[in-house]
């Protein structure tokens, strides 16, 4: 048996546009299906397009022929389109709407009919009438849509004739544009006497522009039933709403209202439009700008239109709207929000605003949103009648819904029944119905629980007594974990051991320990209680100092030291060290008085003297960390220099202290800054972890890290002295350099000339490490002094070689603005350099500021007129251009900018360009200071606006 063979179902092939010339009453046939292909928007193109090409090649009488049907066509199409100016604007670029609207007066205006267009309305004929109305209305359109900076659409359609697509049609767009704004008032004048007009007229359809064009004389017999009718409503208000948007957009408020108004009023005349078709949405927005209501036909006002209301009238039924929200929920949580914010503005403890709150609460509730967390603190102190208004709003809301928005506010109700007065008002109102009697029961039981007294150890009950004896001493033992004052820790300590002697109550929490050196000595006391007393002293403190409760951590330390003082010398050092930690996490730099500074300094330089000893227990190195610390952030370099003990963070802390003493003479220091620039390396480098001895110590060998690099930065942004961390800035950003080897995104330094320039093995480095490092620490010492120059501009370059271009503006700026005194004196040349101006001119123009671009191409020396000229020949510009034009002051980019201006046919910021160029005090025969003066005004200015931008 032979396969059966189905036969393949033919594809349509497309109409082509050249056929309708052929036959053109095969269009009509064609646009009534729905699904035509071509579209009508493609046809529409297509003929206009098509006729605009062919209009520079009439020599024969074919040829203009030619050209007459694919005009008639395209308007065929637009009569198809019911002369719809949005469809139709979204079909063509703008020369070609223009196109064919003058295309429809032309055909309009035959000698034939014998009537002139300047004639009063009334006396114009509906075809003519509808021409030079549909052309006015798009002029007043174009005028409102090309006043608002949009960026230029891409050229998907045919090109425009004789040359480019993007450059030409732009010319051409702004020569139409051009030419419609000089006739705007004869178009607002032709609008406004059509609004006298009162009789209902007619549109072209096909057939009318078939009759018009090729059979005058049967036009002239088409009988009334043969036109498409428009009524005089729909007519003048489509008209309204037009001139009402126009008004609007020159400022006319009254004006605009009294469109909008009568727009309105004649909207229930309005059935089944043809004709009129206004965007309701901006329609809504112009009234609400006018206050005035807007309605839609046959509705009635929105909820939020009814919120509106009230808010105008101080709040009148307002309550009853945002319940009645909170089952219809058509206004947003934003606007509701807004209502809150306004309420609370004006009556911030009346009873209305505690009422408002509770109904956006409910409405949060039913939408599943977070509540703030001020309001159910509000709930629980309310006034009675504001927990009764709760329960209302609440059941008011559910009573109708469904289970799953009922189980919100159960579960709502849950989280706040430790107030009786909330329970109570629900045990009263309809609320209750939400629960169940055991769900309710359970309630009342969680508030009697939460209402009881707190345990007390000075209470005599019978939990004292042998039989409830592990449950007291559960009790007490979870007090100790939670309190951190030291004569509650005795206290309770006191009772443990009295109702648990010979026990030690120090392993509680597997977070309490403490380090093995103080365990083994405490561990030697013979008195269980003083053993759990240092312990719990020693581990609270630590507590306390990482929360950063200073002053309590150190008095858990005093308690502790004065409780081994006369039994452990070894351990009340220690603790003495603990004490000195504390104290100089809790200093604020700058705040001690000479002779508190010199104790200070003592009491640390004797805790560094203990690091190695054999009868003393050696200091934590978070302690040595913040002794070197404190000696680093006060600038006490010799005493740095003289720590006889040298462990890691020291030897740094040495390197660093070597090189800020002999800073102002940078060949006197260059030794110590390669032995730091080395640990830097090694530090980064991709070996960096430490190898441990069989004591858990670093095994300090040649070649290796003296630090890991996590507890290098952690260490490093600690420092607060200005001159340390421009020294540890400098050298982190040199070894960036060093690794990128980019000249082009060289990162500033305040010591170039430190530093070595090479590397011995660059690829053990990791060059991201270094990058991130780098980052992160110029990033924190700019917040520790936000106003150091060097840093800011290191900050700056960091951005631009990130192509972060507007952050790194922003840092340029900020860097200058200090020793310029907000730039009303000229920025210091070793601070912006030709090469800062350069990365400014580049980041603006990534940011398509061109304008900007140009007038920094005179802070050059010599100017930069190729880069100048360059960025004024761009069209797309994001900066305030003409506003910018009075910071010019080089003749020869004022004038190529005239030039550029007039080509563009700009003449409004031509006019701006001369204005500049012709002002006296740019004139050539000025002497040189004079001159200098303009130019140093001008560089304020320019300057001054980019910090209005950026900062």
């Amino acid at each position: 048996m032979e396969p059966q063979i189905i036969p393949r179902v033919p594809t349509p092939v497309p109409i082509l546009w050249f056929e309708f010339l052929l036959n053109q009453n095969q269009l009509e046939t064609h646009l009534s299906d729905p699904d035509a292909d071509p579209s009508a928007s493609q046809l529409l193109m297509q003929f206009v397009d098509q006729s605009i090409k062919a209009q520079g090649n009439l020599e024969t009488s074919v040829q203009v022929k030619k050209v007459r049907d694919l005009k008639i066509l395209a308007l065929k199409v637009a009569a198809h389109m019911k002369w719809n100016l949005g469809i139709i604007q979204e079909s063509l670029p703008l020369y070609m709407v223009h196109k064919l609207l003058k295309d429809f007066m032309e055909l309009v205006s035959n000698p034939e009919l014998k009537e002139q267009v300047m004639t009063t309305s009334d006396r114009l004929d509906d075809h003519i009438l509808m021409a030079f109305m549909l052309f006015n209305r798009w002029s007043v359109r174009v005028i409102i849509e090309n006043s608002y900076p949009t960026k230029p659409p891409k050229i998907t359609g045919p090109q425009a004739p004789n040359g480019n697509a993007a450059l030409n049609v732009a010319g051409i767009n702004d020569m139409v544009i051009k030419t419609v704004r000089d006739m705007t008032n004869e178009s607002i004048q032709f609008m406004e006497n059509s609004l006298s007009m009162a009789r209902d007229i007619t549109i072209p359809t096909i057939e009318t522009i078939h009759k018009l064009s090729y059979e005058f004389p049967a036009f002239l017999e088409m009988s009334l039933s043969d036109h498409c009718h428009i009524s005089n409503a729909e007519f003048i208000q489509q008209l309204c709403f037009d001139l009402g948007s126009y008004y609007f957009h020159c400022g006319q408020i009254e004006k605009t209202a009294g469109m909008l108004k009568k727009a309105l009023d004649i909207n229930s005349q309005v059935q089944d439009p043809v004709y009129c078709d206004i965007n309701k949405q901006k329609l809504k927005g112009l009234c609400a700008a006018c206050n005035l209501d807007f309605m839609p036909q046959g509705s009635q006002p929105s909820l939020e239109q009814r919120l509106a209301s009230s808010l105008k009238e101080e709040y009148k039924g307002l309550i009853d709207l945002l319940i009645e929200d909170n089952i219809l929920k058509e206004v947003t949580l934003q606007y509701r929000q807004l209502i809150q914010h306004d309420v609370h503005s004006k009556q911030p403890t009346s009873d209305l605003y505690l009422q408002v709150c509770t109904c956006n609460a409910v409405r949060q509730i039913m939408d599943g949103v977070p509540l703030n967390p001020k309001y159910i603190q509000m709930l629980k102190t309310a006034s009675k009648e504001n927990i009764t208004f709760f329960t209302m709003v609440c059941w008011k809301t559910v009573q109708n819904s469904d289970d799953r928005l009922k189980e919100k506010i159960k579960l709502f109700i849950r989280t706040i029944s430790s107030s009786s007065d909330v329970l109570r008002a629900i045990g009263s109102s309809e609320l209750k119905q939400l629960f169940t009697k055991d769900e309710f029961t359970e309630l009342i039981f969680q508030v009697d629980n939460q209402s009881r007294p707190a345990f007390s150890v000075r209470s005599n009950t019978v939990l004292q007594q042998k039989a409830n004896k592990a449950l007291y001493i559960g009790q007490i033992e979870q007090q100790l974990l939670t309190t951190n004052q030291h004569q509650r820790i005795q206290t309770l300590l006191t009772e443990l051991h009295r109702v648990a002697p010979n026990k030690r109550h120090s392993g509680l929490s597997e977070l309490w320990k403490i380090d093995k050196s103080y365990s083994f000595i405490i561990d030697g006391m013979g008195n269980k209680k003083l053993q759990d007393v240092v312990f719990l002293m020693l581990v609270k403190s630590r507590h306390c100092l990482q929360i950063k409760d200073f002053k309590t951590a150190r008095s858990l330390l005093t308690t502790a030291f004065d409780a081994v003082k006369d039994t452990s010398l070894k351990l009340g050092k220690a603790i003495q060290h603990e004490i000195l930690h504390v104290d100089i996490c809790a200093l604020k730099l700058g705040q001690q008085t000479a002779a508190e500074k010199n104790n200070m300094t003592h009491r640390a330089m004797g805790c560094l003297g203990t690091i190695q000893s054999d009868r003393d227990i050696p200091p934590r190195p978070e302690i040595v960390e913040r002794c070197l610390l404190y000696l680093l952030n006060y600038g006490m370099w010799f005493t740095v220099l003289n720590v006889k003990q040298r462990p890691p963070v020291v030897q740094v802390g040495q390197m660093l202290s070597e090189i800020c003493k002999d800073i102002s003479n940078i060949n006197s220091c260059r030794r110590q800054a390669k032995a730091l620039w080395d640990s830097f390396v090694q530090i980064f480098s991709s070996s960096n972890q430490l190898k441990r001895s069989a004591n858990g110590k670093p095994a300090n060998k040649a070649g290796q890290a003296l630090m890991n690099r996590m507890e290098f930065l952690s260490f490093i942004q600690l420092i607060e002295e200005p001159t340390v961390m421009s020294v540890i800035a400098s050298c982190l950003i040199k070894l960036h350099n060093v690794l990128k080897d980019d000249a082009g995104n060289e990162v500033y330094h305040q010591y170039p000339n430190l530093w070595p320039t090479t590397i011995t093995n660059v690829s053990s480095v990791v060059t991201d490490a270094v990058t991130s490092g780098m980052t992160q620490y110029v990033q924190h010492i700019i917040q520790h002094n936000p106003h150091q120059s060097s840093w800011l501009k290191s900050q700056a370059d960091i951005h631009y070689g990130d192509s972060q271009h507007a952050a790194a503006i922003k840092f340029y700026l900020q860097s200058a603005m200090l020793p310029s005194n907000f730039f009303t004196s000229p920025v210091p040349k070793q601070l912006w350099d030709d090469a800062v101006y350069r990365r400014i001119i580049k980041c603006c123009s990534y940011l398509k500021c061109h304008t900007q671009v140009a007038v920094f191409c005179q802070f050059l020396e010599p100017v930069d007129h190729p880069t100048a000229f360059k960025a004024l020949q761009e069209r797309i510009c994001y900066d305030a251009m003409d506003c910018l034009y009075h910071c010019f002051w080089d003749m020869g980019i004022l004038e190529y900018l005239i030039y550029i201006l007039n080509k563009r046919n700009e003449l409004v910021k031509k006019r701006k360009a001369v204005d500049v160029i012709g002002q006296v005090e740019l004139n050539s025969c000025n002497s040189t200071e004079i001159f200098s003066e303009v130019i140093k005004k001008r560089k304020t200015m320019m300057l001054q606006s980019m910090a209005k931008q950026y900062l």
